[in-house]
């Protein structure tokens, strides 16, 4: 058995080896856990639109922490992403498929989250509806990744 360090090494930092459908899910639930918890943090202390700096005071407490925590946010965004990446780069490898499709569903969030992000600032060049569209491409590529890793059997190569 791997200790805990060396299990942790495992599972999110290196793409080799090979997880089973339990695995996967028992490994995907902290970097799934720390996102959705930070998100939750994130959407409670977000400011809710342009400050008027004629009616409001210079310098805002709630507003100076909100920005410090974003870039900490953000940071963890992309540490959960590329964690999820190599737990499932294992599963996909375990069912004899490349490893590379590991990134479709981390990646297609984060363009989600980019055309939410573009598409107010767009000045009218984006659709109200390009969000929603990528939305439904994320959704899309979550929902084959859990049913193809999460439920698919194993493919590899047995060993003699």
């Amino acid at each position: 058995m791997e200790s805990g360090s060396g299990r942790f090494s495992f599972l999110y930092r290196q793409g080799e080896g090979y997880l089973t459908p339990r695995e996967w899910v028992l490994a995907s639930l902290p970097p799934i856990a720390i996102l959705v918890l930070m998100t939750v943090i994130w959407f409670s202390i977000a400011p809710s639109g342009p400050r008027d700096l004629a009616t409001q005071e210079f310098f805002d407490p709630r507003v100076f922490a909100a920005f410090v925590y974003l870039p900490i946010y953000t940071l963890a965004i992309f540490l959960c992403a590329a964690a999820q990446y190599f737990v499932s780069a294992k599963r996909f490898a375990d069912r004899a498929m490349p490893r590379s499709l590991a990134g479709i569903a981390p990646l297609s969030i984060l363009v989600a989250g980019a055309a939410h992000w573009y598409q107010p600032r767009s000045e009218g060049l984006a659709p109200a509806w390009v969000p929603l569209a990528f939305d439904a491409l994320a959704l899309l590529a979550i929902s084959w990744t859990i049913a193809e890793l999460g439920f698919g059997a194993s493919r590899r190569p047995k060993s003699p």
